[in-house]
């Protein structure tokens, strides 16, 4: 053996060089002597069982991996707590019919099929009868062609009137304006996006651009027409907020519950009918004069006679046509008046469901309690008696109660 320093030969017992000094070191002490790290590689290599576990049991990256989507949970009710305490309603999703009912009209037709709902197809059918009658008279048809002709006359003229556009006639007709006065926005502007937020909450079927408009009428009201339109009177403004909500949360239960469109079926019949009547007086006083005219050429008396006999005519042709104006509307209003009454339990109770049962109950003890005289009165009265509607509020506020506890 010889030392690797300086080569000289050493014996098997020497621990160091005789010449340099340098340690010998043997290949059995080399073989023996393992560093600590390669034991551990050694260790790992020859007993695998702690990647084994790693791979058995990966609940610490499975934890990681489903942090995230706790953290993303709280961020979305987070976002949700912001959006209920500033009532952000723009956020919330509107459900939308699908098929068939994604048209406007047809949706209506469907829901005309319902029970409640048959006066109102009653007096739809007498208008259709009515308009027949007159276009078969007037134009010479067949009576199949006449109703033929009426028929469709009556679904185009509803199909504008559950439009946008028998919408913004309806505004114009019931006075409803712009909220434009800076005092008036900032108090009103708060209480209709809370109410607009629970409602559509409540029932995302509502539409999303609901606007609300103000009537220069001194009583405290509240109304909703169409679909996207809510009108308080200038006398609403005298109630407390909490007044206010509750009435605002009973018009959005006519929205959602789209009562509306009766409002507007009934108003196109009656101007339709109207406008026939209408027609019908124009040509009494055409014919009128046409017969004033001839009679000038006549000798005698008798074209003073047939000038009195004429106007006697139209004076009486225009009381017909006025009175059976007003009996048909009244008509049309003891049909549909029933189905209003139990529209608005559902609006009391829809504006109970969003909190405001108490309130409700509070403004409608101050409205006149009397119920209406008279037969007639009380089948033309679209708006139950106020003791009714507070007995059932109670009641559902009781039984609401009952199950939540």
């Amino acid at each position: 053996m010889y030392c690797k320093n300086c080569g000289q030969k050493i014996d098997d017992d020497d621990l160091f060089c005789g010449n340099c000094g340098t340690k010998i070191v043997r290949k059995s002490e080399t073989a023996a002597y393992v560093p600590k790290q390669t034991q551990n590689i050694q260790q790992n290599i020859e007993q695998p069982w702690n990647t084994q576990q790693n791979i058995e049991q990966p609940w610490n990256t499975q934890q990681n991996i489903e942090q995230p989507r706790n953290t993303q949970q709280n961020i979305n009710r987070t976002k949700e707590a912001v959006d209920d305490i500033n009532y952000d309603y723009t956020k919330l999703p509107t459900e939308k019919p699908s098929g068939i009912k994604s048209f406007y009209f047809m949706d209506f037709l469907i829901r005309l099929g319902n029970k409640e709902n048959i006066p109102l197809c009653i007096y739809l059918v007498l208008n259709v009868l009515l308009i027949g009658a007159f276009v078969t008279a007037v134009c010479a048809l067949p009576v199949g062609w006449g109703m033929a002709a009426a028929l469709l006359l009556y679904i185009a003229s509803i199909s504008i009137a559950v439009s946008p556009i028998g919408e913004y006639i309806l505004r114009r007709q019931n006075g409803c304006k712009k909220i434009e006065e800076a005092a008036v926005i900032e108090r009103l502007e708060p209480l209709f996006r809370e109410v607009y937020y629970k409602a559509k909450k409540q029932n995302p079927s509502i539409s999303s651009d609901v606007r609300l408009f103000i009537n220069e009428d001194e009583c405290p009201n509240a109304f909703a027409t169409g679909r996207r339109t809510v009108c308080v009177t200038r006398g609403l403004l005298t109630w407390s907020d909490a007044e206010i909500k509750a009435a605002l949360g009973h018009e959005f239960g006519h929205l959602a519950h789209k009562d509306t469109d009766r409002i507007l079926v009934v108003a196109i019949g009656n101007t339709v009918i109207a406008g026939i009547c209408y027609m019908f007086q124009i040509a009494a006083i055409v014919m009128d004069v046409i017969i004033a005219i001839s009679s000038l050429f006549m000798r005698n008396d008798s074209g003073f006679w047939v000038r009195m006999v004429s106007a006697l005519s139209r004076f009486l042709t225009v009381i017909v046509i006025r009175a059976f104006n007003r009996i048909w509307t009244q008509i049309g209003v003891l049909l549909c008046m029933k189905t209003s009454r139990g529209n608005e339990y559902q609006a009391d109770e829809f504006s109970c469901r969003l909190g405001y049962g108490d309130a409700l109950c509070q403004l409608l003890s101050t409205l006149p309690s009397a119920k209406p005289k008279g037969l007639f009165a009380n089948l033309a009265s679209s708006h139950p008696a106020s003791e009714d509607r507070v007995a059932r509020i109670q009641a559902s506020m009781q039984a609401n109660t009952i199950s939540a506890e």
